[in-house]
């Protein structure tokens, strides 16, 4: 489950902190995004400032009603059964050459447990309401026309938020994989920009949900 997880990137933080000593940022992506905020609500002491893009908070897909009925029951029953996580990689970002090297890893493949699966699905709703509680400074980036993650989950994460400095990019035209997009470069000039200053101003994706 998330747990052990999160217990291993604590492990691998805590190193960064010794052997670096510098500002430590944690960054996830995706369903390493629900990770991110996870571990910055359980050890905001650990790190800094955080980068949470597209954050399995809410799932875009539409899953197949004998799996969201089984959602509830195979995680008690069954938790090492696995099944596709209905990833279309054509819909990870509009970089043709994008989906051809995510088929083609080794290292990359479609399956979830059903443990996983229950417990991803639970926690996206309970971390949306335990946004008041995060205190460290983050950014949440978003792309606007994402097909796995739904971007109301993070709308609504950042419409609760009360951490200092934070700062939500929604990208207009960008699908899930926003560092692999064909326009990435407003990506990694958002996090400089926002790493550096801090001021939403300097964002060129900044836009705040209502």
């Amino acid at each position: 489950g998330l747990n052990a997880l999160l217990e291993d990137i604590d492990v691998v933080v805590v190193r960064a902190r010794v052997q670096d000593g510098g500002p430590l940022v944690l960054i996830g992506h995706s369903f390493g995004g629900l990770l991110a905020i996870a571990y910055s609500l359980k050890h905001a002491d650990h790190i800094d400032r955080a980068i949470f893009s597209a954050p399995l908070l809410m799932v875009k897909q539409r899953v197949p009603a004998w799996k969201r009925a089984l959602s509830t029951v195979l995680p008690r029953v069954a938790p090492g059964m696995s099944f596709s996580n209905e990833v279309d990689a054509n819909l990870l970002s509009h970089d043709p050459g994008n989906a051809s090297a995510y088929t083609g890893d080794p290292l990359v493949h479609d399956r979830i447990t059903a443990g996983l699966y229950g417990d991803t699905i639970a926690r996206g709703e309970e971390f949306i309401a335990r946004a008041p509680q995060l205190r460290i400074p983050f950014l949440l980036m978003q792309g606007r026309d994402d097909q796995v993650v739904d971007p109301v989950g993070s709308q609504r994460f950042f419409a609760r938020a009360v951490a200092p400095d934070r700062a939500f990019c929604l990208y207009p035209g960008l699908y899930h994989e926003i560092f692999n997009e064909l326009d990435h470069e407003k990506v990694f000039q958002d996090i400089e920009s926002w790493l550096t200053q801090r001021t939403n101003g300097q964002l060129t994706g900044w836009n705040p949900p209502p």
